[in-house]
């Protein structure tokens, strides 16, 4: 075993969303020594269509159970997230949108008062460079980092202005702007520079990468955390094959919300009675490391596209909805894509032959259901328990339901229906009674790979939570958790965005 001499002011566990942004912010101060450690490595060049998601090579290799059965049992479905420098904003689709304000209030409500949307805000336009309000205004940043657009009217893809007038149809509003905290059908903003996606880690990192304070290790994989006396002293890592313990005055883990709670668990920072049993010592006893996974459960209506109807440059993501299904807050996403080919999904393509698919999916929002991601043994390269648990709350099942019915209107439309030749798996019958629809919905429902809510926030005297306000583990001085793992509720929108502010505000924070 190697340890290092010396030391550092901080190591970023992670260059995904969130760890890109906070190093590059950190060594914004001169003098600063920051070492940042990534897993995976340099992303390959793009190619697909735009805002098409890298779902080979350039992820974790996870596995899930999709609904309430132990690990490894029931059926499974590839858990990716991204193993690569930018993490999953350098695979995702590329969809910039901002959670609803009563997400960020729900937050304050629930014990983190510093997170209100009118506190978050202001980060969320300090980020952006948003192409269509060169304006600003009160919502919209113009300076910022990452690029956003939408597509323009004119210029949307056949297929997404037939699902927005599919939408108007069936009686949703459509309007121009999704990140100005309305609900609605419109264009999807994205983190596109011309056809390509801006990831965190391009926006972010590499304008920062000549700084002298700033060290990026990729291809190496940290094992634990250091803890000595209650503090975080610094990280076990393997680099090179080789075992290291490197120090520093403060530790952050931005390894995402399946990574984070796992290499806790690793460092003995979870239940003790679970450390104990893994012969790991305990650090800190905090139960609810690995608890409280929540991801958006989609259930998906697959069509083939009519033909000529898909260009080989339509993007996946172009439009969506976001709407309330039972007249109170939104609760479903309504998410088309476009212009999927081949294997590029798991076991769509099988369904499609050859076709270009087109699907427009029930995106469960604020999902109630909540899953764990567990250590199955204390070797870092034992493979994770991950139980996602999706739907099996009933009233998530319930506005499913409601949500798949919504989107079959909007794939039986006038406007929406030339677009496509034929459907998969759903007919009417199936969509109308409500046993098979159940059972339906049961059997097609997938995780969208938004793992959030595994190191939650709340107060020291809140028994599942793990990090304060100000995102400070309980218990362990000079670590820090600073991803999706902190969010006490999913966001109603991709987690990728809300990633980025989230470190925007620790950066502040930590400075």
């Amino acid at each position: 075993m190697a340890r290092t001499a010396g030391g550092w002011d901080d190591i970023v566990v992670g260059a995904g969303s969130a760890g890109s942004v906070l190093a590059a912010r950190l060594t914004e101060q001169a003098g600063r020594r920051v070492l940042l450690i990534e897993a995976g490595t340099e992303p390959a060049p793009q190619s697909g269509p735009p805002g098409s998601p890298v779902l080979t090579g350039a992820n974790w290799d996870h596995t899930a159970s999709v609904g309430d059965t132990p690990p490894g049992t029931g059926r499974q479905y590839p858990y990716l997230v991204g193993k690569v420098l930018g993490g999953s904003s350098a695979v995702n689709g590329a969809i910039a949108l901002r959670g609803l304000p009563a997400d960020f209030d729900g937050w304050a409500a629930a014990g983190s008062p510093g997170w209100s949307w009118q506190q978050v805000l202001p980060y969320f336009r300090r980020l952006e460079s948003d192409a269509d309000h060169p304006d600003g205004g009160d919502l919209h940043g113009t300076d910022g980092p990452l690029p956003i657009r939408r597509a323009a009217p004119d210029r949307l893809s056949a297929t997404a202005a037939a699902f927005l007038a599919g939408c108007r149809e069936v009686g949703l509003p459509v309007r121009p702007d999704l990140n100005d905290g309305g609900t609605g059908a419109g264009p999807i903003p994205a983190n596109l520079a011309g056809p390509y996606r801006v990831s965190a880690a391009d926006a972010y990192l590499e304008p920062a990468r000549g700084r002298d304070g700033l060290t990026v290790l990729d291809r190496c994989e940290a094992t634990r955390v250091l803890v000595a006396g209650g503090r975080a002293t610094g990280v076990e890592l393997v680099l090179d094959g080789r075992l290291h313990q490197v120090a520093a005055d403060r530790v952050t883990l931005c390894a995402g919300a399946i990574g984070t709670p796992l290499l806790l668990q690793r460092s003995g920072i979870g239940a003790a009675d679970r450390s104990v049993a893994l012969g790991l010592p305990v650090a800190a006893d905090l139960p609810g490391v690995g608890g409280n996974l929540i991801d958006h459960p989609l259930v998906p209506v697959w069509s083939a596209a009519a033909p000529g109807v898909c260009g080989d440059d339509d993007p996946w993501h172009e439009a969506m909805a976001r709407v309330a299904t039972t007249g109170g807050e939104a609760d479903v996403n309504l998410l088309l894509v476009a212009n999927v080919r081949g294997a590029a999904i798991p076991g769509i393509g099988a369904v499609l032959g050859g076709d270009a698919g087109i699907s427009v999916g029930a995106l469960l929002l604020a999902p109630r259901s909540r899953g764990t991601v567990e250590l199955t043994d204390a070797d870092p390269k034992a493979a994770p328990a991950i139980r996602l648990a999706l739907g099996t709350d009933p009233d998530d099942l319930a506005r499913l339901m409601n949500g798949v019915r919504l989107a079959w209107s909007v794939v039986r439309s006038a406007p929406f229906a030339p677009v496509v030749s034929r459907t998969f798996l759903w007919t009417d019958r199936m969509v109308d009674d409500d046993a098979l629809l159940r059972r339906a919905v049961a059997n097609f429902v997938s995780p969208t790979w938004h793992a959030a809510g595994t190191a939650r926030m709340g107060t020291a005297d809140d028994p599942g939570a793990v990090v304060d306000e100000r995102l400070n583990v309980h218990g362990v001085a000079g670590l820090r958790v600073a991803d999706a793992s902190v969010m006490p509720t999913i966001v109603r929108a991709p987690t990728n965005l809300t990633c980025i502010m989230l470190a925007e505000r620790a950066a502040e924070w930590m400075r």
